[in-house]
């Protein structure tokens, strides 16, 4: 509830000022066009949360068209408040200098034209992720593993944006690649879609040398667990839930999100731990950017989005040499990367090494909510070990 009321305060506030700027923009003054105004700019405001509940209530050609409308509009809202915030500073700054006022419908228009510009630019890069290239060293690498390559896919978040026909696109790429090893680091679905079997066909066109495993993110607790386990099992995909195997002389090990109590929990991991000098490096597919530990004592969502555990106590007390992790989208839009990483103490995104811990944190595939990218590119990573 207090998430809610935050949002809708501050997208309230975001569109009486687009309200506002418009009527200065075009000099509108007539009452029955400001009241027509102001109601398009209301129904704008509540559009996302509205669409958000009435997908989840119930899945219509209707609702779902409604949701995308209401999602494109909040990712362009989004830049529109940010150049109208900066046509209204450049305007007081060319004011300073003695500009006259007619000044003002040039600064804004060229701010809106830009706004509008990066804003097709970022739609464009929501649905054409770049290639990310990554060498990691790591002790104790068996020869065979060497030169070896790994995908990591992260954030996928299939649904009514990223379709069947994007997957089986970006099942294409990967297998271009021809990858030693395919791994998914969570939010495979988006959990505000109904109807997923239609993902099955080209998610098993995944295909890898040693085989495709997956770790489940919060989207799939939201889009309903069983049902996205059972369509992964269809795919082919191998889930790996609390458990570490054994990949031609590398350990692998998944953990479930939101994590584990105790180490215990983790079936295999003895084994993997042996002592013997020539044990293989271990590494950890988990969904967020965080320890593996969850903390009984508060709930694990809130701590994931707004005190994250970035010790990595746990996954470095049981020997993780490298971990691989997404959830965060480096923000997804411009400036929520600066939250991100803040939050997650600069461990939001990219390659950090502590010690003989590495993480590498994927900014994803796919997007939540506003189908935008801005300031964060959407990547396939290729991991090259070392």
């Amino acid at each position: 509830m207090i998430f809610l009321a935050v949002f809708f305060s501050l997208t309230a506030v975001a569109h009486f000022s687009l309200y506002r700027f418009v009527l200065r923009w075009f000099d509108i003054s007539h009452p029955a066009a400001k009241a027509v105004l102001l109601a398009a700019f209301s129904f704008l405001a509540v559009s996302f949360m509205a669409a958000f509940f009435l997908l989840r209530w119930m899945e219509t050609p209707w609702t779902i068209n409604f949701y995308r409308f209401a999602a494109v509009w909040l990712a362009l809202s989004i830049q529109l408040i940010l150049a109208v915030a900066v046509a209204w500073a450049l305007y007081g700054l060319l004011r300073l200098f003695g500009v006259p006022e007619s000044a003002f419908r040039f600064a804004a228009g060229g701010c809106i034209a830009l706004a509008l510009a990066w804003s097709a630019c970022g739609f464009w890069a929501a649905f054409h992720p770049v290639l990310t290239q990554v060498d990691v060293t790591l002790e104790k690498l068996p020869d065979r593993w060497r030169n070896r390559t790994i995908v990591q896919l992260s954030d996928l978040h299939l649904g009514h944006f990223h379709t069947p026909a994007s997957m089986e696109r970006l099942a294409d790429r990967v297998n271009a690649l021809a990858p030693d090893l395919v791994v998914i680091t969570g939010d495979l679905f988006d959990g505000m879609v109904d109807g997923m079997p239609e993902f099955v066909a080209p998610l098993s066109k995944l295909s890898s040398r040693l085989g495709v495993f997956f770790v489940t993110g919060n989207h799939e607790v939201y889009a309903g667990l069983r049902r996205c386990l059972d369509l992964v099992g269809k795919a082919g995909i191998r889930l790996l839930l609390n458990e570490v195997v054994e990949v031609d002389g590398l350990n692998l090990m998944g953990v479930a999100y939101p994590g584990i109590k105790d180490r215990s929990e983790i079936r295999g991991l003895e084994q993997a731990l042996n002592s013997s000098a020539g044990q293989p490096p271990l590494v950890l597919l988990f969904h967020t950017p965080t320890d593996i530990r969850q903390d009984g004592a508060q709930d694990r969502r809130t701590a994931t989005y707004w005190r994250p555990d970035t010790s990595f106590a746990l996954s470095r007390e049981i020997g993780v040499s490298l971990q691989l992790s997404g959830h965060t989208h480096r923000g997804q839009m411009f400036p929520f990367g600066h939250l991100t990483g803040w939050i997650y103490n600069g461990y939001d995104h990219g390659l950090r090494r502590v010690g003989n811990f590495t993480l590498f944190t994927s900014s994803g595939v796919g997007t939540w909510g506003p189908p935008m990218r801005t300031g964060a590119s959407s990547e396939i990573v290729l991991i090259t070990l070392k």
